[in-house]
């Protein structure tokens, strides 16, 4: 039987506090953001449009941005869904999948899926995405993308340039790239036993990481991000026979001094700057502003 989780919180809620990144009298804000957030909270985000409206520009989440001839297309630090995502051979989960992973696949399917037969013949990380996503939503959770559109539609709102910080990789050899990853095995059954393994749990571990978000609970948000994170394989891209077929070795490192980069150009130009990030990398003690600091830059992170 499944454990009980917390109980996710709702209402009005502030989220963290921000992080000041500064050198001289140029300063950049930072917002961290983890996912998922509560579902029926209300982010007061009143201080943070405020930092917004009164910066030259916002600089984006870091990415990855994978280039075909002459135009881009987005990624996550994971593709969540690329043309790509069906098993190699049109096999389905119950021919790649190992018998009693692929019962626990069934049983929580039914659970948060019910009949839905095209994911069958989905890669087991991508169908993990699309159950995990499904199970978010009935324990009253969801993606963090709504807190992004609010960021972003305040630079909008308030004529606030937005940088895109992303690492842009331009495929040599596309044609062969896609042929390599359409017959590749993604070796990703591991990953869907974890993502069962955490919806057993009553997806515990995710609901209290929101819930330190919406509280602006900083020190629970470190204690939860220095364990290993159970839905952590669902945007990794790093050492992936993905990054592999692509010929793209070390990318956490590419997407972080991109990233560094454009901050370091930002606080230059701009008095005030403001930022978002993974809340995991504002807490790491080698996460992205620890670049920054070993630049010269004073990094000061918020009253606890």
């Amino acid at each position: 039987m499944p454990t009980l989780a917390p109980v996710v919180v709702t209402g009005v809620l502030p989220g963290p506090a921000l992080w000041k990144v500064s050198k001289g009298s140029h300063v950049m804000w930072v917002l961290g953001l983890t996912s998922p957030v509560p579902k029926d909270m209300q982010w007061k985000s009143v201080d943070v449009e405020r930092r917004i409206a009164a910066s030259q520009a916002l600089l984006k989440l870091p990415s990855l941005e994978v280039g075909v001839r002459t135009s881009f297309y987005r990624s996550s630090m994971m593709p969540s869904a690329w043309a790509l995502g069906a098993n190699p051979g049109g096999q389905s989960l119950r021919n790649v999948l190992a018998p009693d992973v692929y019962q626990h696949w069934l049983r929580l399917k039914a659970v948060y899926l019910g009949d839905h037969p095209g994911v069958e013949r989905k890669r087991p990380i991508l169908a993990g995405r699309e159950l995990y996503e499904a199970a978010l939503r009935q324990h009253g959770l969801v993606d963090e993308t709504g807190l992004e559109d609010v960021v972003y539609k305040s630079a909008a709102h308030d004529g606030v340039a937005t940088i895109d910080t992303s690492y842009q990789l331009l495929l040599k050899d596309p044609g062969n790239a896609l042929h390599a990853l359409s017959g590749k095995s993604m070796n990703d059954q591991r990953c869907l036993s974890q993502v069962l393994d955490a919806l057993d749990g009553g997806l515990a571990q995710a609901t209290l990481r929101a819930n330190a978000w919406a509280t602006g609970d900083i020190d629970a948000l470190r204690g939860i991000l220095s364990q290993v994170q159970e839905d952590a394989c669902l945007s990794t891209l790093d050492n992936s026979p993905f990054a592999e077929a692509l010929g793209i070795n070390d990318i956490e490192n590419r997407v972080r001094s991109s990233w560094v980069g454009h901050a370091e150009q930002a606080l230059t130009r701009n008095q005030q700057t403001f930022a978002v990030l993974p809340m995991h990398e504002l807490l790491a003690q080698d996460g992205y502003l620890s670049a920054l600091k070993a630049d010269g830059y004073a990094v000061q992170a918020p009253d606890l």
